[in-house]
């Protein structure tokens, strides 16, 4: 079972810091301006609720241009953080994983109450009050649980990503690998994370 693609907070505490300082002085942000439901400048967790759909690059094989829809049913928080002054959240969902070679659906669930194990995707925001920013990521690990042969096991990532916008995006590029493991025969697409070569999920 692979692990979770986490951060740590105060890494990333730093790390951003240090990026704003360098480029912008570190100035205060109203916190009025940037509050989003106590979350400061994370988006709401609601953003990724509705349907995301792509297609594999054409230029990875196998699962070349494969079709993958993902909807997010329910959402819900499973960690709350503070991190000098800063607010990190985990939020987990409730929905389905459409994978669809050769039009043959495979749809798995996932779930929040599967936390921190498998068949979970998180969204984690790690928020900067003070000057209205965020770091924020994705994770998918999503694998089959009622059958072991055919076996498919996707692990996607998105982020980290810094914004101070507050307006969420419309699409993710998702870096990570996808494995079919089908009674002992594996294949097996890697998505590094480089223009051309992430999977594109755009909300429907």
């Amino acid at each position: 079972m692979k692990t979770f693609f986490r951060y740590s907070g105060a890494v990333l505490l730093m790390a951003f810091c240090v990026i704003h300082l360098i480029s912008s002085g570190c100035k205060k942000k109203s916190t009025d301006d940037n509050n989003n439901s106590g979350n400061c400048a994370c988006w709401n967790e609601s953003w990724l609720l509705g349907t995301w759909e792509g297609t594999t690059p054409s230029s990875i094989q196998p699962f070349a241009g494969t079709k993958i829809r993902i909807a997010f049913l329910s959402v819900q928080l499973k960690q709350h953080d503070t991190i000098a002054g800063n607010i990190r959240k985990t939020w987990a969902y409730t929905g389905t994983v459409t994978w669809d070679p050769d039009n043959t659906p495979w749809v798995m669930g996932f779930d929040p109450t599967h936390f921190p194990l498998h068949n979970t995707i998180l969204f984690e925001c790690l928020s900067y009050c003070a000057i209205g920013q965020s770091v924020d990521n994705v994770s998918i690990r999503v694998a089959d649980t009622v059958q072991l042969n055919v076996m498919h096991t996707i692990d996607l990532d998105w982020g980290p990503s810094a914004s101070g916008t507050g307006v969420a995006p419309g699409y993710i590029d998702l870096f990570g690998d996808i494995e079919i493991d089908n009674n002992g025969a594996i294949s097996r697409a890697d998505y590094p994370p480089d223009a051309g070569s992430m999977i594109r999920l755009t909300k429907k």
